[in-house]
C-alpha cells in the first residue's frame, strides 16, 4: 500500500517527469520477464512491452528506488517501510521467530511467530502503521482531485489521530 501511494503523490507532485520514469520503469520490468518467460519456454502476452516507446533516462528516475523517493516523501514514512520491510520480505528479522534452537546439527523450527518477553509484538503497532499508511494513501489521492476535496477532513484526522507530526513530514502531501 506505501509503494502505490508513495507513487502517486510522486505523480501528483511530478506529473510528466514521473510518468515516463515510471513508463521506464516498465519497460525495464518488462525486458526482464521476456528473457525469463523466454528462457523458459513459456509464452505470455506481449501486449505490452511491444507497445512500449522507448524513452530517454532522466535524473527523476532514481525515484523509482522505492527508498528514494520514501526519503524524498519525509522521513517518518522512510522509517515505516525500512522497518515493515524487514518484517515483510526474506530478511533473517522476518525469519527469526519462526525458528529456535539453532545449534550444529538442526534448526527447530516454529509454527507460529514468537517473540521474547522483552520484545514487543508488531501486532500492537499494526493499527497505528496502518492509520498513518491510510492516511498518507487519502492525502496523495486527494492532491490528484480537483480543488483537493478532502484537505480540510485530512487535516482534522491528523490532529485528532495524533498524527500531525507525521503528516507535517511528508513533503507535500497536505
Amino acid at each position: 500500500m506505501l509503494e502505490h501511494a508513495a507513487q502517486v503523490w510522486w505523480l501528483a507532485e511530478d506529473g510528466p517527469d514521473a510518468v515516463d520514469s515510471m513508463n521506464h520503469a516498465l519497460q525495464y520490468k518488462q525486458r526482464k520477464l521476456r528473457e525469463a518467460t523466454d528462457s523458459a519456454g513459456i509464452t505470455y502476452d506481449t501486449t505490452i512491452a511491444d507497445a512500449a516507446v522507448v524513452l530517454p533516462r532522466s535524473r527523476a528516475q532514481t525515484y523509482n528506488n522505492m527508498g528514494h523517493l520514501l526519503q524524498r516523501i519525509g522521513a517518518p514514512l522512510h522509517a515505516i517501510y525500512a522497518g515493515e520491510s524487514l518484517l515483510s520480505h526474506a530478511t533473517l528479522t522476518s525469519a527469526e521467530r519462526f525458528y529456535a534452537g539453532v545449534d550444529a546439527e538442526t534448526v527447530h523450527l516454529l509454527s507460529e511467530p514468537q517473540y521474547p518477553q522483552h520484545a514487543p509484538s508488531p501486532d500492537g503497532r499494526a493499527p497505528y502503521i496502518a492509520l498513518v499508511l491510510t492516511w498518507f494513501a487519502m492525502s496523495c489521492f486527494n492532491q490528484l482531485l480537483a480543488g483537493q476535496p478532502w484537505s480540510a477532513e485530512l487535516q482534522l484526522v491528523a490532529r485528532e489521530t495524533g498524527i500531525e507530526d507525521i503528516a507535517a513530514h511528508t513533503n507535500g502531501a497536505h
